[in-house]
């Protein structure tokens, strides 16, 4: 086909494959794949940005899709979630200062550290961008008429409210802040947002965790409704996924937290354990199995662990427990302080440490890229928290390992993770659980008990306030399915009868002596589990004894309400996927015609599902899918949350809310209703407007008056000019402006002098 050939465009594109080809093929290809601009691709390859990770992958096409949509992602914390939004950030903005009397671009984050971050990254990346799309519009430009690039505010607590007035006034840009600081901005300037294009949430869940609430939903009634939102978040809580439904429209939920399905290079050991024997337990996995070493010994290439608990008083006691033990352990909690925090986590990662001990929520979000071992010291209280926990591990083709301690009362979570895993991946009853070998257990107990008690006298304190800690967490966490329930109680009425039987695991058996120490296992249990014919009322009695007859008769009318347990319906998985059905042993019997009766769906409907455009379910149910809550690590629940909320009246002698100002604290209603500290609106930039006012009016008298002085004349601020012309008014003066004059100064010094004298002089007197 020549060119002079009328045809379809799309068949003159045909005929030049391979300048496309040649075009994506350099360097910069798969930012190019993105749709990202040039001058940003450029950037990003001098800054050693070779290819987008896959939460840049994942999010950036949406972000700057034609119309823009908002993007709620969910990654851990250093996979590249910064330039995921700095990117469509910064194309959308351009490389330019805008006249406009506004920021352009929110970003709010919850720590200081982090905000600090973001803006060196931000301003490093914007540095070496050209925006070839602002060409041929209108630019601001300075006194040399050279481009003014975008400018940054950085506003968080614990600098002074002057420089932040200062830096607000300027007209940024981009604005990186944390919630409480410039919320206070905002109220107290009264802050012109309506043409703010891009607003980020980062680490959201940390955002809501920290108390931000009240701060965030008020900041979000003082948006525009055309503003994109960014809402990127390690987890996403309840708390987060309301806010998403109420602040973001129609978002891209991208889930690259964890993985749905648990890795099969991942081995999963179950170790049944009493509650008094998960301390040694731990010792013996970390020591025999896992061979973590001493602190004596080379620890470049050893192994290393994390161990998940439940409490803060867990991660305190363990802690100490090990290192009293030997071992060297790093620990973290979500109270835990942000610089003691990255310090736990610095001597993790560069191995000086080869134990951490966390929290659920305090783990939330760490990327740890090298991990063989986790163990479960509290089973979790559910199947996503379950593999949110050994998702650390077996990753990039890697084995790994996850050990679990079950004691009797987490048998029903563990049958719901069966259920959800599956019965191919999990065993059945009998091959699920495993046993430490008593021989190991009870040396190191004794071990614990006599010697590191000894060692450590407030290793005992500790463990009393974990047991403690321990209760609060078995009242606060959330329920099992029922069918966990009865299963959990038949495995223990199969125990308990001699009729199924733990065994010891086999990594743990002594070569030469596996059957040795199986056979005596299975005597110990079956002495443990032994229970008598006679109770207490017919020990010693027979015949037709009054106590006896009654305890016969009291058993007839048990087995004749005892029932035999119903076919439970799989239970279904969370994502909504049905679980795998349990193997019935026969057919069973029904009277439907299927050359007659139809399908209320059709054959296959579910797996097609998966191909339609809308993902088979709206971004309401979605969310709602994808959210899941972690127990707090202090034991809070929410009946001890709705008893802080009271306080005690004495007149009307009874517990009353805390109204807003009670703790005589003034508050003040905004537009949105909600109640702010009055501090929020103390008139301070009004101040600083007036100082800062007179400051400049005093500068350019100054230079005024130098200009207009005829040669060989000395003008003196606060003096009157011998000038006719010259109107007083128009002369500020130094006390106006704040400032002190060098006569004043030296009325200060004087003044300070002779109370020095009279001072000397009384001493002398006396």
């Amino acid at each position: 086909m020549t060119p002079d050939t009328e045809g379809p465009s799309w068949a003159h594109d045909l005929e030049r494959p391979k300048a496309s080809s040649k075009k994506s093929a350099g360097a910069g290809s798969q930012w190019q794949a993105l749709n990202i601009s040039d001058d940003l691709i450029k950037s990003l390859l001098q800054r050693k940005f070779k290819s987008p990770t896959p939460i840049q992958r994942s999010s950036i096409p949406g972000a700057l899709s034609t119309p823009p949509r908002d993007i709620l992602g969910m990654a851990r914390t250093g996979s590249g979630k910064t330039l995921a939004y700095l990117i469509p950030l910064l194309q959308k903005i351009g490389s330019s200062h805008s006249d406009v009397a506004c920021p352009r671009a929110l970003i709010l984050c919850p720590s200081r550290e982090l905000a600090v971050q973001i803006y060196s990254v931000g301003k490093d990346l914007a540095r070496g961008t050209i925006r070839g799309k602002d060409k041929g519009k209108e630019k601001t430009s300075d006194r040399d008429g050279k481009v003014e690039s975008l400018r940054w505010a950085l506003i968080i607590g614990g600098e002074g409210l002057d420089t932040q007035f200062d830096k607000m006034s300027r007209n940024p840009d981009v604005v990186i802040a944390t919630p409480g600081r410039f919320l206070h901005l905002a109220v107290e300037m009264r802050l012109d947002l309506r043409h703010l294009q891009v607003v980020v949430y980062d680490e959201a869940d940390r955002l809501f965790e920290m108390g931000f609430d009240v701060q965030l939903r008020e900041i979000l009634s003082r948006l525009p409704p055309t503003r994109q939102n960014l809402l990127f978040s390690a987890t996403l809580p309840s708390s987060v996924a309301e806010f998403a439904k109420a602040g973001l429209v129609n978002p891209l939920l991208i889930r690259l937290d964890s993985e749905h399905k648990i890795s099969p290079d991942l081995d999963l050991r179950f170790f049944s354990v009493k509650p008094i024997e998960k301390d040694a337990a731990l010792l013996v996995l970390l020591k025999d199995v896992i061979k973590v070493p001493l602190s004596s010994g080379d620890n470049s290439h050893s192994p290393q662990a994390i161990v998940f608990v439940s409490t803060k008083h867990h991660v305190d006691y363990i802690n100490e427990l090990l290192k009293t033990a030997g071992f060297r352990s790093s620990h973290i909690y979500s109270s835990l302080d942000q610089v003691a925090r990255h310090q736990q986590l610095h001597h993790f990662r560069n191995r000086l440490t080869d134990v951490l001990v966390v929290t659920d929520v305090a783990a939330r979000g760490l990327d740890i890229p090298v991990m063989d071992h986790v163990v479960n010291y509290d089973f979790p209280s559910g199947p996503r928290v379950f593999v949110h926990r050994v998702g650390r591990t077996a990753r990039a083709g890697r084995k790994g390992n996850a050990w679990s301690l079950v004691t009797r009362d987490d048998w029903p979570y563990l049958f719901d993770l069966q259920t959800f895993l599956g019965l191919d991946r999990m065993g059945s009853n009998g091959d699920m659980l495993r046993t430490i070998p008593d021989d190991n257990i009870s040396q190191m107990i004794e071990y614990i008990t006599t010697s590191l008690d000894e060692q450590a006298p407030n290793l005992e304190m500790q463990r009393n306030v974990m047991r403690k800690g321990q209760a609060m967490f078995e009242r606060s966490r959330g329920k099992a399915d029922h069918a966990s329930y009865r299963k959990a109680k038949l495995f223990g009425k199969e125990l308990d009868s001699g009729q199924a039987h733990i065994p010891v695991d086999i990594g743990l058996q002594e070569r030469g002596e596996s059957s040795l120490v199986s056979g005596r296992s299975r005597l110990l249990s079956s002495v443990a589990a032994y229970t008598p014919a006679e109770t207490i009322f017919e020990v010693g009695k027979r015949g037709d004894a009054s106590t006896a007859t009654l305890m016969k008769n009291r058993r007839k009318v048990v087995s004749r309400r005892q029932r035999p347990p119903a076919e439970e319906p799989p239970l279904s998985d969370l994502d909504g996927v049905p679980a795998r059905n349990k193997p019935v042993s026969g057919p069973t019997k029904t009277f439907r015609d299927s050359s007659f009766y139809l399908d209320h769906s059709r054959q296959g409907a579910d797996s097609e599902k998966g191909y339609s455009l809308q993902s088979g379910a709206a971004v309401p149910e979605s969310l709602s899918a994808s959210a899941f809550d972690m127990t707090a690590d202090e034991g809070h629940g929410p009946k001890a949350q709705k008893a802080s909320q009271l306080r005690w009246d004495r007149k009307k002698r009874k517990f009353v809310k805390n109204a807003p100002g009670t703790d005589n604290v003034k508050m003040i209603r905004t537009e949105s209703g909600a109640m702010l500290p009055a501090t929020y609106n103390s008139g301070r930039y009004n101040e600083w407007k007036a100082k800062r006012r007179n400051v400049e009016n005093l500068s350019r008298s100054n230079t005024t008056g130098a200009t207009a002085a005829p040669p060989g004349t000395r003008r003196t601020i606060g003096h009157k000019s011998n000038d006719p012309l010259h109107k007083p008014s128009t002369v500020l003066s130094s006390s106006a402006a704040g400032l002190l004059s060098a006569e004043a100064i030296r009325r200060q010094k004087l003044k300070a002098q002779q109370a020095q004298t009279r001072s000397q002089g009384r001493r002398r007197t006396r």
